[in-house]
Order: structure tokens, then C-alpha cells, then sequence
């Protein structure tokens, strides 16, 4: 038995659309993901909000605490936090503090060259050296077509041949789950067993046409960023 997980999600305790609580309704009534990670930016708040709202609510789906820990090298997703971190000057720091915390390391993007327009900045080939529990090889940003690829190519044939996840990255509702990690088992613990056994895949696309088209008349229409209740009434 396989399900699908996805490991990059936004709320708007970051630079996402939607509160943890509408973007997990959203995740349970129209994805058949199982199990998700709410990484905001430089905070797991929004994580504790999530997973707190998806248990009382009894959906069926597992939140992961997470957060996008930035360093001055690039972006480290830390997987199954405690506690928010701080930013880092050196990926080192933050895989060895995301550890501390009994947590696992991801690199996110590792390649994409659009960290200057986007904030979207990664390790590059530290890949190859870091302490790395996985690496993100499917991005859903869609300037990342060729990156992610290379970010495949090169983390089986040259370098450490970590876990391969794929994440949405997302920041909007209809783009979560588009890109996602592939793992035996049903739960949040067994998608940590398949990362730490090297059992899981990456797979589906990018950001896609459609789902970018949905969301272009809502934030024209409110002048800026739909609620959860606009995004999906008729």
C-alpha cells in the first residue's frame, strides 16, 4: 500500500494564501494526499496550528511539523521540528539544530536559479557532502523544469544519493499536491521510515497551467489575496 505525501507547503504565517486550518480542509476535501508538511518560512508555527485543527477536526490526514529554515547558503526544509529555529548563516547550522530536534534535513531546490526574483535560493552542490536526510527533486515552481532533473541526475549518479522528494511548494490552493513524494505505508511515521530507508520517489508535475488560471481572477477580482471561502464557492 502506497499513499502520497507532500512536503513543501505554505500558509500565511509565511508568504502563503491560505490560514493552516484552511489549507489543511483544502488538502483533505480536494487532494488524496495522506500526509502533508506545512514548512512556512523561518517558523513551525503555522504547523502546530495545522496539525492541531487536522486532529480535532478528524480529517483524515497527518500534519508534519515543518519549517523552511533559511541560511545564507541556501534553503534547508526541516522535517518533524519540535520548535521553531532561527536563520542560519551555514547549511551545516541548520541541518545539525534541525537534527538536534530529532528532525530530518531536506534540501529544498537545491538548484533553482531564481533565488534573486523569488527568494527561492539552494544549497547547490553541497548536496553532495552535507549531512542530508533527502533532497527535494521536484519542485513545483515552474521555473524549475530543468533544475529539478538535474537535481535528480545529479544526487544518484555523483553524489550521495539521498531520499528524493517531491514538495508543491506551494503558496496557493490549487497547486497543493500537484508535485509529491511517493511512500509505502499510510502514515506521517512510516513517510519518515520510507526518507530514512531511501523508499520514497518523487512524483507528479509542476505548477499546473490550469491551476495557476484559477487563482489569477480571484486576486484580480479582490485586488489581492482570495480567502478560502472565495477561492471555493460556485
Amino acid at each position: 500500500m502506497y499513499s502520497k505525501a507532500d512536503t513543501h507547503i505554505h500558509t500565511n504565517y509565511s508568504d502563503g494564501l491560505l490560514s493552516p486550518e484552511e489549507t489543511v480542509e483544502y488538502v483533505a476535501t480536494h487532494t488524496d494526499l495522506r500526509v502533508v508538511a506545512i514548512t512556512d518560512h523561518d517558523t513551525a508555527e503555522g504547523a502546530f496550528v495545522a496539525q492541531e485543527y487536522a486532529l480535532k477536526a478528524k480529517l483524515f490526514l497527518e500534519v508534519i511539523i515543518g519549517q523552511e529554515v533559511t541560511t545564507d547558503e541556501g534553503d534547508i526544509i526541516g522535517l518533524f521540528m519540535r520548535t521553531t529555529l532561527p536563520s542560519y548563516r551555514t547549511a551545516q547550522e541548520a541541518i545539525s539544530a534541525i537534527h538536534a530536534q530529532g528532525g530530518l534535513a531536506v534540501a529544498a531546490h537545491p538548484f533553482s536559479r531564481w533565488s534573486t526574483l523569488n527568494n527561492m535560493k539552494g544549497v547547490g552542490t553541497q548536496i553532495f557532502t552535507l549531512p542530508l536526510d533527502g533532497v527535494e527533486v521536484r519542485n513545483g515552481f515552474p521555473a524549475n523544469i530543468f533544475s529539478n532533473p538535474l537535481t535528480a541526475w545529479l544526487n544518484y549518479f555523483m553524489g550521495q544519493n539521498l531520499a528524493a522528494l517531491g514538495g508543491s511548494d506551494s503558496h496557493a490552493p490549487f497547486t497543493i499536491g500537484q508535485p509529491y513524494t511517493y511512500f509505502p505505508g499510510r502514515t506521517a511515521a512510516d513517510l519518515r521510515q520510507a526518507i530514512e530507508t531511501k523508499m520514497v520517489r518523487a512524483g507528479g508535475s509542476l505548477w499546473t497551467p490550469l491551476g495557476l488560471a484559477r487563482l489569477l481572477p480571484l486576486l484580480l477580482k479582490r485586488g489581492g489575496l482570495p480567502s478560502y471561502k472565495e477561492a471555493y464557492s460556485d
